[in-house]
């Protein structure tokens, strides 16, 4: 082992990072039944500038029981210490040019109560990634640098729903859908699910118990351009949870079963140059079991 500190051999130089931001917003109910929120964040960086992101959303009371949302937002990841500072390194270096990567994004909610024990929720969404951060093959060497390379834009949807079954029974789901296109590929990126459900039970079945299972299924992952693995399969994912309140004053516990039919789920990793470093995906955990106590003052 030899010490390279303060040297010019170092991985990763000493490097320090000032932030400082402004943010101003605005509520403007400019009608009986319209309100406009509207926003701007103004940040600094010391070391790669800065960066300035509005968002605004207009609400609408349709009705008695619908209201209607259409929001507008920009987002932005800042460059990491890796991403801007790495050197020396024989795979992957950085670059202090870097930009930070940002995201525009627009949606059209709403939110239907037709009965007091039930809710409805439906939005659609649409958004442009653009500057993505990536680490492109430098030309005639076998390192990596990192570029404001990538695009991105997608779209999807959510449908959501709550419903009070009975009075000691309450149901709750979702099922969401997007889809996503690489502009640098013509592609889909890969690695975000294209429809996911989710379901859940909240029931008091005895005073001071309660049983709550859910599910979670996750479907459709496709790989990145370029990995020529089989997609990742399709999962259900069932956790159960069994609390009593009131064991004693302030005190409740819970033991609940993760992955309870111990499914093989697994998340899709990296594709990697030229091969995947974990090549079989990334496993979630078996089946599992929690206790808990939890002390109320």
């Amino acid at each position: 082992m030899v010490d390279v500190s303060n040297t010019s051999l170092v991985y990763l130089p000493t490097e320090d990072r000032k932030v400082r931001y402004f943010l101003l917003q605005d509520e403007w109910q400019f009608a009986r039944d319209w309100q406009l929120t509207a926003g701007m964040r103004y940040d600094n960086y010391s070391d790669f500038g800065d960066t300035l992101n509005p968002r605004a959303a207009l609400v609408w009371e349709t009705r008695h029981d619908l209201t209607t949302k259409l929001m507008y937002g920009r987002a932005f990841r800042a460059p990491s210490f890796i991403e801007l500072y790495n050197i020396n390194n024989p795979g992957a270096n950085g670059n202090p040019r870097l930009k930070p990567e940002n995201m525009d994004s627009l949606e059209l909610a709403f939110d239907y109560r037709p009965h007091r024990d039930v809710r409805v929720g439906l939005n659609f969404f649409k958004y442009w990634w653009k500057d993505l951060i990536q680490f492109v093959p430098d030309t005639g060497g076998t390192t990596i640098t990192a570029q404001n390379a990538g695009a991105q834009t997608g779209h999807g949807g959510e449908l959501e729903a709550q419903w009070k079954a009975l009075d000691n029974l309450s149901l709750i789901g979702n099922f969401s859908y997007q889809n996503s296109t690489d502009e640098n590929t013509d592609q889909d990126p890969g690695y975000s699910p294209h429809h996911q459900i989710y379901l859940r039970a909240e029931w008091a079945f005895l005073p001071d118990w309660q049983a709550v299972p859910q599910m979670k299924w996750v479907g459709e992952r496709s790989r990145s351009a370029g990995d020529n693995r089989p997609p990742v399969s399709d999962y259900a994912w069932v956790d159960l949870t069994l609390r009593r309140t009131n064991v004693l004053d302030h005190m409740e516990i819970a033991f609940s079963v993760r992955n309870l039919l111990g499914v093989d789920a697994r998340e899709p990793s990296p594709a990697g140059m030229p091969s995947a470093a974990i090549p079989y995906d990334l496993p979630l955990a078996g089946r599992s079991f929690f206790g808990e106590i939890r002390l109320n003052f």
